[in-house]
């Protein structure tokens, strides 16, 4: 009697520490795949605004895109933005939430600047360009340290490396 109820305890409890295993693993996932598509429509964003100022010459390495389907693609990927935003800030942490508040006005920012909704200067483009670029490492440490990653102290600084556009043939 007493080795079976010794036994139970030791089973119930070996039990209760699976189960939560799982369920942390479970919402590890699902974390992860929130911040993987909230981050990939906000940077989505910001290639795209990248493309829209291509034309006024202040990024000169993005691929130029017609006004119309830029605005169309912002549209979409502040919409699928918006929803994954959702997800996180019911998963995350109040760090990580914070971090994507500041990422989101950077990408709006960006926004903003290619739509022509704000006066925007090429300095004001760079300046922008920049708090976003710190803004989205920011998030991505605090997201790292969310999901309780091995490398989550690890501290990526985004650099923008000045590249020449590639020369189109025949052009002088």
């Amino acid at each position: 009697m007493i080795g079976a109820s010794v036994s139970f305890v030791f089973t119930s409890r070996a039990e209760k520490a699976r189960n939560q295993r799982e369920m942390l693993i479970r919402w590890d996932v699902r974390r992860y795949e929130a911040f993987a598509d909230y981050i990939g429509a906000v940077t989505q964003m910001a290639r795209v605004a990248g493309q829209l100022t291509q034309g006024r010459g202040w990024d000169e390495i993005a691929c130029p895109i017609d006004q119309e389907v830029g605005i169309a693609a912002m549209d979409r990927f502040e919409n699928t933005r918006t929803a994954a935003y959702e997800r996180l800030v019911m998963l995350a942490s109040q760090d990580c939430i914070d971090a994507a508040d500041i990422l989101n006005k950077a990408v709006w920012r960006l926004e903003w600047i290619a739509r022509e909704a704000v006066n925007g200067s090429i300095e004001e483009w760079q300046l922008s360009l920049d708090a976003y670029t710190s803004a989205l490492d920011s998030f991505q440490q605090s997201a790292r340290t969310c999901l309780v990653l091995p490398l989550a102290s690890f501290a990526r600084q985004i650099h923008r490396p000045a590249i020449e556009p590639p020369q189109v043939a025949g052009a002088e």
